[in-house]
């Protein structure tokens, strides 16, 4: 891998469309002009940067800004940071590890291209070496701290070509929509890179209400793919929106429920699959979640158990990657997800896990958000406790219902309501801010 090199744009004709903004195509030649001129821009910001240490934090919103910046990152040898959190805090601690890395944003690249000279389409994109690191994706911090991930160029085009060949292995193109921020390794796979290794088109905008994710769909042709969160997906289903003709949806960032899935599939005729995967491994297995309880591993891919655990290897992991979840493993190419390893909790002698309690507390009517957890001020073998956004319904009334659907011994105890939960921009909830939400929901109804 280290002497193999791999071009910035696959399949790159001048003419093809390559993203979509505000309902109106680039071209990959104009793009590629873009990225130039913001590798020029970032080769003199960078100029006093230790050999070796160039880095930018990308912190585009404009998803093609943002591929924009990335590409240009990736040619000007510089690492591409992103944090999924732009808390001063947060870039303060990463910065320590790169000093001198350079902010950018849509402001800032907006700025440089307005002020680029024309120029013509180049007839071929430049080349990346395989093995070249190009970009650091930091875990979610719902099990602690943000750890940094370092993402080679040619592992990334290989989990782009396997993610490719399980979800759209007839499709010769694709629109795609993403509801999820670049900055994130699901979206970052599923439509920046995508777009980069894979030849698909996907939108600038990331749309958030339900209304948006309908308008982002019909400024697009077919055939078209969304990008979305279990969250945003029930949100969707709820305010009765209808959507441009759907080639399939895909959901990931938390457990995505049959029932849900399901009810989609039939809203709006189409197919939904989830994905599995980690910012350590990328995107590793997918089902389509209203048929299958068991999730397949991506092509070439193999998982096998090791000690108490379970290990994946191949594909695009250079080396293989222990898991931090709890597996079945029905054969090398199928598992079963029991939970996360620290995620499941025993009351009475029984187990269950705290992300099928909160999918099952989720899928209730009048829930709009919800999250099943270990509390900070009990011990663990006690019943774990929730936090629950649902205007019109009480706590006991809750209770009930979930005492339907799941073992009653499992209901959480106590359940608090609140305006909302402390999600990021991926619907994921750090671990902090969730026992923050908690202690403040508990002082609050302790106040009344």
């Amino acid at each position: 891998m280290a002497e193999a090199a791999i071009p910035l744009i696959a399949d790159y004709r001048a003419e093809r469309v390559f993203a979509w903004r505000s309902g109106a195509p680039v071209t990959a030649g104009a793009a590629l002009c873009d990225i130039r001129a913001i590798v020029d821009a970032l080769v003199d910001a960078l100029a006093d940067a230790p050999a070796g240490r160039a880095a930018l934090f990308n912190l585009c919103d404009d998803r093609y800004l943002f591929t924009v910046a990335f590409a240009a990152g990736c040619s000007a040898s510089a690492l591409n940071l992103l944090p999924q959190t732009r808390r001063p805090a947060a870039l303060d601690a990463i910065r320590a590890s790169h000093p001198g890395a350079l902010v950018v944003d849509d402001a800032w690249v907006e700025a440089r291209l307005a002020g680029a000279a024309p120029a013509e389409p180049p007839a071929a994109p430049p080349t990346i070496a395989a093995a070249q690191p190009v970009a650091v994706v930091f875990t979610s911090g719902s099990t602690g701290r943000p750890d940094p991930q370092y993402k080679r160029w040619g592992d990334l085009a290989i989990g782009s070509d396997l993610l490719r060949q399980r979800f759209f292995p007839a499709d010769t193109a694709m629109n795609v929509i993403a509801s999820v921020p670049a900055q994130h390794m699901y979206g970052f796979e599923t439509s920046v890179l995508l777009a980069l290794h894979g030849g698909f088109v996907a939108d600038s905008a990331r749309p958030f209400m339900p209304w948006q994710i309908a308008d982002a769909l019909a400024g697009v042709p077919g055939p078209r793919c969304l990008l979305t969160t279990p969250i945003q997906l029930k949100a969707c289903i709820e305010a009765g929106v209808s959507f441009a003709p759907l080639a399939r949806i895909i959901s990931a960032t938390a457990p995505l429920s049959a029932e849900l899935a399901a009810v989609a599939e039939r809203r709006w005729q189409t197919e939904v699959y989830e994905i599995y995967g980690s910012s350590e491994t990328g995107s590793i297995a997918s089902r389509r979640t209203a048929r299958e309880a068991e999730w397949r591993l991506y092509d070439g891919l193999r998982i096998e158990p090791i000690a108490d655990k379970v290990r994946v290897g191949g594909g695009q992991l250079a080396d293989p990657a222990t898991l931090d979840d709890a597996i079945e493993i029905l054969d090398a190419g199928r598992f079963r997800l029991l939970g996360r390893a620290d995620d499941l909790v025993k009351v009475a002698g029984k187990r269950i896990s705290l992300a099928e309690l909160s999918a099952a507390l989720l899928g209730l009517d009048g829930v709009r958000d919800a999250v099943v957890f270990a509390s900070p001020e009990a011990p663990a073998s006690e019943r774990p406790t929730a936090l629950v956004v649902a205007p019109e319904r009480t706590p006991r009334e809750l209770s009930a219902a979930l005492a339907r659907r799941v073992d009653p011994v499992f209901v959480p105890r106590p359940m608090v309501k609140v305006d909302r939960l402390p999600r990021n921009a991926t619907g994921k909830l750090a671990r902090a801010d969730l026992h923050a939400a908690w202690r403040q929901a508990r002082r609050s109804a302790t106040r009344g």
